[in-house]
Order: C-alpha cells, then structure tokens, then sequence
C-alpha cells in the first residue's frame, strides 16, 4: 500500500512539473509551430464549412500608402450569407470617412446601394458565392476583405501552395487571448488572430496586398458571429429605396474606391 501510494503521489509530481512543459506553445517558424497553425486554420475552416448560413460584424480599416491624401479609410459592415449564392451586407463609414452602401447578392445579380448620394447599379454575376466573388475581383478590381471567411473552402482561401508561416504566438484582444498565426506569399502577407477557447472562429485578420500599387493594407475586426440565425429571403432582395438614379455598376464601384462625392 505504501509503495503504491509514493508511486501515486511520485507520478503526480512529475505530472505537474511537465504539465506546463507539455502546454508550451512551439516557438515561431519551426515545423511545430507551421503545424499549430495548419491545425487551428483547419479547425476555423471546418467551423465555417459546417455553417450554412451565418451572420457577423466588423470594424474594419483600409489603408492606401501611394494615394496622395494619406487617408485612411474607417468603416464598419454587418454581414448575412446563406450558402451557396446568397450574401448582404452594409457598410457604413465612422469618423471623416464619408461611406454608406448596401450590397446584395441573390445567386445572379450583385445590386450596389450608396445611400449617402442616391444612386444605385447593379451587375450580372455566376451562381454560386466562390464565383462571384472572383468575377467582381476580376472585373472590377473591388476588393471584398471579408471575402476569405465567406468562401466555401476558408482555409484554401487563406493558404495557397506557396503560402509558408503558422503559430507566432498569443495576443489578448479586447480582452479575449488569441493565437496569432502568420502568413506570407507572393500575394498577400496574412495574419489572423483566433481565440484559444471557444469557437475558433476570426477575432481579426490583416492583410498586406503586396501586388497592388502601394501594397494596400486592410485590418478587420470581427465581432458577433452567429453561426444559425434566422434568415428571411427578403434580406437579400434588393430594393432602390431612396436611391432613385441608376448608374453604371463601374462608376459605383470608382466612386466607393476613391470615396469622390457624386454631383
């Protein structure tokens, strides 16, 4: 009995010596720390992948180094999607940022809003959410930041053949710890914040898009995510609104980019 009982107690101790050895996190740009970061990644993407339907909201930043003003650009966006081919959201600029548009998407057409000048455009697009979101990135050059999260393969969207980093380490944001994973390729430099209990779901990402003139940089924040609620078909159904003049979906999209009052 007593044999068994140092034994017992003997096998405690070491337990709690080597528990913290155990729980360390890997030190940055070694093989575990690549492979941490391939397994919270595909623990977000399965997260996403399981969800049919889900809502969130950011508070997002954008910032153009090679424009003249130096501005950066200040917005939040509360977002619906209903796989496979239904999105809607809006975003409306804070601080000196003069933004406030609505899209919609319903599987055919992409309808652009912007409430603040009255007008409205609408455009023909594939039918499914990965598709669409390529076709207005390749014809209009307008960019989506949220787009990763929303694709039907998020971790594909983030990490392509050449995409190499993983685990850097841990942050608290706004008072929720997160593992910080880093990413680069010829692309886009990536790093995701994700929280180290309860859904795995983004807390921020930021993105440095390295092949557009002045490497743009984006920063989101992502609050109240919603991975069931209720949706009605009607949220994705446009409506002009109070926004009685149609314009040319591509003089939309300049006016959003260049944030240029329209006469």
């Amino acid at each position: 009995m007593r044999t068994t009982l140092r034994h017992t107690a003997l096998a405690l101790i070491v337990g709690v010596l080597l528990a913290p050895a155990c729980a360390r996190d890997p030190d940055p740009g070694t093989p575990a720390a690549a492979a941490e970061g391939e397994r919270l990644m595909r623990q977000m993407s399965d997260t996403l992948v399981s969800a049919s339907r889900f809502t969130f909201a950011t508070a997002e930043s954008l910032e153009h180094p090679d424009r003249s003003t130096g501005r950066v650009l200040h917005f939040t966006r509360t977002v619906t999607v209903r796989r496979p081919d239904a999105m809607f959201f809006e975003v409306e600029g804070t601080g000196d940022t003069a933004i406030d548009v609505s899209a919609f998407y319903d599987g055919s057409t992409v309808s652009l809003r912007n409430n603040a000048h009255g007008i409205w455009a609408e455009t023909s697009v594939p039918g499914t959410l990965d598709e669409m979101l390529d076709d207005v990135a390749r014809r209009y050059s307008l960019p989506v930041p949220i787009a990763d999260v929303i694709y039907s393969r998020p971790y594909e969207a983030f990490i392509g053949r050449d995409t190499k980093g993983g685990f850097v380490g841990r942050e608290t944001i706004d008072g929720i710890e997160c593992a910080h994973l880093a990413y680069v390729d010829n692309l886009v430099d990536v790093q995701i914040w994700i929280p180290s209990s309860g859904q795995p779901l983004p807390r921020r990402v930021e993105l440095v898009y390295k092949q557009v003139p002045g490497a743009p940089k984006a920063r989101i924040d992502f609050t109240s995510w919603d991975l069931a609620p209720p949706i009605a078909d009607e949220v994705f159904t446009f409506q002009p609104g109070e926004a009685p003049r149609q314009v040319a979906f591509e003089q939309l999209v300049t006016s959003m980019l260049s944030m240029e009052e329209h006469r």
